[in-house]
């Protein structure tokens, strides 16, 4: 991945965007959510990518997804990567981060599994809370994902991550996932089974 000192710029204005909105803000927020279906997937399969993806999967959810970077590579809560992507045709360095959902903003459903990958400013400060909750269904998977924005954030750069965790779910789930099982297990493995491999991708690979 080859990041220009323009790109940095870019990704650096970014975040001071996003710590401006939410001073504005003053603690007040907005949000939207994203409801997606799937069949023959599971939560563990779900679970399990979001500890081990690499950036060659991650490219494959979104043509604006560019790179990505573990900064702390562990199983569950406090991991840490950043996700290189286009945002409005900037580029933003996303630092994201997997935090438990009880410091959800919106309370999951007590029948979802819910999953936190907040983005955090450099002081590990939440600048945008994404709530992931995967819930099994008769014959497929739902799983809604819920972006909660300071309310100074202009409604044009919230469309926009609309639009995008509209996109690039099903390239996730549809693509990425199959793929990293299959390149790391050889073929693909059963859930129950895939549960037992919580981090199995060694850092110093990616």
């Amino acid at each position: 991945m080859n990041i220009s000192a323009s790109d940095w710029l870019q990704a650096a204005n970014h975040e001071v965007e996003l710590r401006r909105w939410r001073e504005l803000s003053n603690g007040r927020m907005k949000h939207f959510s994203v409801e997606h279906f799937f069949g023959d997937v599971s939560p563990e399969y779900i679970l399990w990518y979001l500890t081990n993806f690499d950036e060659e999967s991650y490219r494959m959810w979104h043509p604006a997804h560019i790179g990505l970077q573990w900064e702390k590579k562990i199983e569950g809560p406090g991991a840490i990567h950043i996700a290189w992507e286009k945002i409005m045709g900037k580029l933003a360095a996303y630092r994201i981060r997997l935090d438990t959902p009880d410091i959800s903003p919106i309370p999951p459903k007590e029948t979802s599994v819910g999953v936190m990958t907040n983005i955090i400013d450099t002081q590990g400060e939440v600048l945008i809370h994404i709530l992931n909750e995967i819930e099994p269904m008769k014959n497929r998977m739902r799983m809604n994902c819920t972006f909660v924005f300071p309310e100074a954030a202009p409604d044009e750069f919230v469309e926009a991550h609309r639009l995008h965790n509209a996109e690039e779910v099903p390239g996730m789930v549809n693509k990425a996932i199959t793929y990293l099982v299959q390149k790391t297990f050889g073929y693909l493995i059963e859930p129950r089974r895939l549960a037992g491999y919580s981090l199995i991708v060694p850092a110093d690979t990616l």
